[in-house]
């Protein structure tokens, strides 16, 4: 009985083990697979996390510094600090919407940099922008429709993100490659999609900035440079040059008879004189060189590191460039065509002051127009003081017309 009952025992713990053997499995199974939800909801929380932190650091950028250079310094370094990736470029549309301008990247050798200018639809940067969307290429080995890199081998994996703000509205293109084929994920792609959004913003709040900035320095009418920044400017090339002892020309130039032509022809007429005046004023100089609208019909020009003889030899050559071009209706002048006279004054042989500098180039252009106009005239020492008014009693007829 006892034999029975001792069997009976073992078969119960049997059965007792085997059934808690099989919750704890069942325990276990659950518990591995909560494990595994833990593990991707914990990758997905650190991608978000990373993506949360890359777009703040990106928008962060445009705290520190509103120049476009330094910015895109910035953004290069939160992709060479943050991704494994072998080559980086940032693109950036020209004002004709037209070209691409790679303005910052990392990773080329030097014998093996891209070209640095793409049209809109040219190779898979120019491709992206004009489709508005992102192109991976997986195996670049395989790809026949781009070039990618000249000089280096065909191999890895290549995405091109455009950098968009709204629909219809590029500003550029970013290039990232990998040596390793495949090695673009889908959520990599949409990450960088969305940084490829935030540095839009940032870019263009810093274009929409210097566009503003562009406009407080230069005349709505003409789109030269305002007395304001001439001014400011001016300042700062009489301290250069005084410092080394360099020579600098200020010429002050003035439409002959404006007045009698806006009173004849009217103020649109007149506006369309100032602007093509004002262009070839602007295209008959030196990059180096300053042109901006003084006020009304006068202009200023500083002409750094030029003398006396070869700034007289520039106002000349602007004097002769006015006279011999034709300009609608410029027969009912005084002397039947637009012409304009000047006046020069140079540091160091007439003023190391940049403010008396700049009433002696005004005195000899209102010597040139006692003259008669379209002249150029050198301020000399002997020179007398001359005023509008000094000029009015000189030339009553002629001058009262075109004052």
């Amino acid at each position: 009985m006892y034999f029975y009952f001792a069997i009976e025992k073992q078969l119960g713990d049997r059965i007792f083990m085997a059934e808690n053997y099989d919750n704890l499995k069942d325990e276990l199974s659950g518990l591995q697979k909560k494990y595994s939800e833990i593990e991707m909801k914990n990758n997905n929380l650190k991608k978000r996390l990373l993506e949360i932190y890359l777009l703040y650091q990106i928008s962060m950028t445009l705290s520190r510094s509103l120049n476009l250079d330094e910015i895109l310094k910035s953004i290069k370094r939160i992709f060479q600090k943050n991704f494994n990736l072998d080559h980086y470029g940032i693109f950036l549309l020209d004002d004709t919407l037209s070209t691409l301008t790679l303005c910052s990247s990392f990773g080329f050798p030097k014998n093996g940099h891209p070209k640095a200018y793409f049209a809109v639809g040219e190779e898979i940067f120019g491709k992206s922008v004009e489709l508005e969307e992102p192109i991976y290429i997986p195996d670049i080995s395989l790809d026949q429709k781009y070039n990618f890199f000249d000089g280096e081998p065909k191999t890895g994996c290549f995405l091109a993100i455009p950098i968009l703000l709204g629909k219809e509205r590029p500003l550029g293109a970013i290039s990232l490659y990998r040596k390793r084929i495949n090695s673009f994920s889908e959520n990599d792609i949409t990450l960088f999609n969305k940084l490829g959004q935030e540095i839009a913003n940032v870019i263009d709040k810093i274009l929409l900035f210097q566009h503003t900035k562009e406009l407080s320095n230069t005349d709505d009418l003409t789109g030269l440079y305002n007395r304001r920044y001439f001014n400011q400017y001016y300042e700062r090339e009489v301290l250069r040059a005084k410092r080394y002892r360099r020579p600098l020309s200020v010429l002050m130039v003035d439409i002959d008879h404006f007045k009698n032509y806006n009173d004849i022809n009217g103020h649109l007429l007149g506006d369309e004189i100032l602007k093509k005046v004002a262009r070839l004023l602007e295209s008959n100089l030196r990059k180096a060189d300053i042109v901006a609208r003084y006020g009304g019909e006068e202009f200023v020009i500083l002409l750094p590191e030029i003398d006396k003889t070869h700034a007289d030899q520039v106002a000349e050559k602007l004097r002769r460039t006015i006279e011999l071009k034709s300009f609608p209706k410029e027969q009912y002048q005084p002397n039947k065509n637009i012409t304009i006279s000047l006046g020069l004054a140079t540091l160091p042989d007439d003023s190391t002051n940049a403010r008396e500098l700049v009433e002696l180039a005004d005195r000899a252009l209102y010597r040139a127009k006692a003259e008669g106009r379209n002249r150029v005239v050198a301020y000399h020492p002997s020179m007398i003081q001359i005023t509008k008014n000094n000029i009015l009693h000189m030339e009553p007829k002629s001058v009262a017309a075109a004052e």
